[in-house]
């Protein structure tokens, strides 16, 4: 099942925490933005790197041939070991290529402070949904979790030395109850 991804979002569909709104909705680093709002120790929870199929919307946004093999990484950033944003990145062949020694270095830090400290990077079409609970994203970001509500997502293509990465950013309802 593909989600109902959009550029913009009406009034009605907008959550209603204003803290939300505005992390969902800033154009920053996601993980230096909660980095200044967690009060304790934030971090980088790596759950997985590795070579596989992408969800059949991520593959249409990078516009891959249909079971493309990509290269995802999949994190939580979190405050005082509780989860707050899981992090999906899909990276294709030629991006990893291109970027393996940065990506490689990586390991628990921020992918942000690659994308954003990288004159040469860019980012195009952010876009928002509302994600249900049977949806595979949302099993993935409440792995071993009870979180039963459905959860918000923007997703962001970037472009570094013109070559895409798409970044799926899901944020957990435990957000806010560190700050």
């Amino acid at each position: 099942m593909k989600l109902h991804w959009q550029n913009d979002l009406n009034r009605q569909e907008e959550p209603y925490d204003k803290r939300l709104h505005d992390l969902l909705f800033q154009n920053g680093s996601l993980s230096r933005s909660i980095e200044k709002i967690c009060n304790g120790t934030f971090n980088i929870e790596l759950k997985n790197e590795s070579w596989s199929t992408p969800m059949s919307d991520e593959n249409d946004l990078l516009a891959l041939i249909d079971n493309e093999i990509t290269f995802i990484r999949k994190s939580w950033l979190k405050c005082n070991d509780k989860r707050l944003v899981y992090a999906r990145t899909i990276i294709p062949r030629i991006t990893y290529e291109e970027e393996s020694k940065n990506l490689m270095k990586l390991g628990n830090k921020p992918l942000g402070d690659l994308l954003f400290n990288n004159n040469r990077t860019y980012r195009t079409n952010m876009q928002y949904a509302k994600i249900p609970l049977h949806h595979d994203l949302h099993k993935q970001a409440t792995l071993d979790t009870n979180i039963m509500s459905e959860l918000w997502g923007r997703q962001s293509l970037f472009y570094i030395h013109k070559n895409p990465l798409l970044v799926t950013e899901v944020f957990l309802p435990t957000l806010f109850g560190c700050t």
